[in-house]
């Protein structure tokens, strides 16, 4: 009788082992998938940015550092226009200023700053008190014809040559630059040579077009963009 059983004894044997061995392979690695999981959590809190990767004391804010460390950036740190713009009175006085960050921004601006017409005309104190009284009755959604508007400029050559100006006229109705206009450190910014001569650099152009440079040009620290790079 044990001859007769003891093969299927053994088979039987055999295929219990074998699914113990299964069992237990597969608890295993189901195990380590869980540890894993488990260990990519945690790493991913790990990689979060800091408040001190954003904007450590003494350093650029992120989004500041890519632009700054920028070729384009570089080769204008070394530009003597621009060394000569961060030490200028009349651009510090006007650094943090929300409506002249406001006007960098503006391409209308842009194209007037280098039309010596329009830089001219700027200093006229007709033209600051034209624009005084405008702003100050509100004119500046076009409630009257800009010939209305400007009438005591009509004889100003400087006027006469910009009035059909599409960035002028779009400029004369940008309420910041009409509050800036009458700003002695606007003023004085716009006949400053080292202004005149960035006015017409195609790096600072394109640089001030973008937000994060323009917050660090009037926000940040001017030794650090006098140094060209982004501080350790």
């Amino acid at each position: 009788m044990l001859r007769k059983w003891r093969f299927p004894i053994l088979i039987g044997s055999g295929i219990i082992a074998a699914g113990l061995l299964l069992y237990f392979s597969s608890a295993r690695v189901s195990s380590d998938k869980t540890q894993g999981a488990i260990g990519k959590r945690d790493v991913y809190r790990d990689s979060q940015v800091s408040t001190a990767d954003i904007a450590a004391p003494g350093q650029a804010p992120v989004a500041t550092a890519a632009i700054l460390q920028s070729a384009n950036f570089k080769s204008l740190a070394k530009n003597p226009a621009f060394q000569d713009l961060l030490k200028d009175k009349a651009f510090l006085g006007l650094r943090g200023d929300q409506l002249f960050a406001q006007l960098l921004a503006d391409t209308h601006f842009e194209q007037m700053v280098q039309n010596v017409a329009f830089l001219s005309l700027v200093q006229s104190v007709v033209f600051q008190k034209v624009l005084a009284e405008n702003n100050k009755q509100d004119l500046g959604k076009k409630a009257l014809p800009q010939e209305a508007r400007f009438e005591a400029l009509r004889d100003d050559v400087h006027y006469q040559e910009l009035r059909d100006n599409a960035a002028f006229n779009e400029l004369l109705e940008n309420k910041s630059f009409a509050v800036l206009a009458q700003n002695p450190a606007f003023q004085n910014l716009l006949a400053s040579p080292a202004f005149s001569q960035l006015a017409m650099n195609q790096v600072f152009n394109q640089l001030v077009t973008q937000a994060s440079f323009r917050q660090e040009l009037l926000n940040g620290s001017v030794a650090q963009l006098q140094a060209g790079v982004v501080q350790p």
